[in-house]
């Protein structure tokens, strides 16, 4: 049996310290796998809970304790520096920022390509009201 004191003990604190950072996390103690923390990347929808999350782990490198999320070295963070919560944080919010300009151009593009269904084969006055419907969209025409 595996002893999972030390890394639920670190992902307690700091989901404490997230928690005075004004951050929601969840940690998660599963019978068969290693601890890890949860914190959602979106807020809950009209549709329901958010589904992206941003999976943190306490893990153990030579002698010192880590907090990784992710791959590489720029996503992990030693659990006793100072400011680890803040440092995370960060990433929290500069993950959120990307998800969100993601889904931005995600539904400008379906925007724009459901304005630019009906001028394959509208004359230059639909043209013209289509593209007023989408602003920023450009359209090229050329006649045939």
């Amino acid at each position: 049996m595996r002893d999972v004191g030390a890394e639920a003990g670190h992902l307690i604190r700091l989901a404490g310290e997230l928690h005075d950072l004004g951050l929601d996390s969840v940690v998660r103690l599963p019978p068969h796998h290693e601890p890890s923390m949860e914190i959602p990347l979106a807020d809950d929808t009209a549709t329901g809970p958010a589904t992206e999350r941003m999976r943190i782990t306490a893990t153990r490198r030579r002698r010192t304790w880590m907090f990784t999320w992710g791959r590489g070295r720029r996503r992990r963070v030693p659990a006793t520096t100072p400011d680890a919560a803040r440092l995370i944080a960060a990433a929290v919010h500069a993950t959120r920022t990307a998800h969100a300009t993601q889904r931005a151009v995600t539904t400008e593009a379906a925007q724009v390509a459901r304005a630019a269904k009906p001028l394959s084969d509208a004359g230059d006055v639909q043209i013209a009201h289509a593209t007023q419907a989408v602003p920023g969209a450009r359209v090229f025409w050329r006649a045939r």
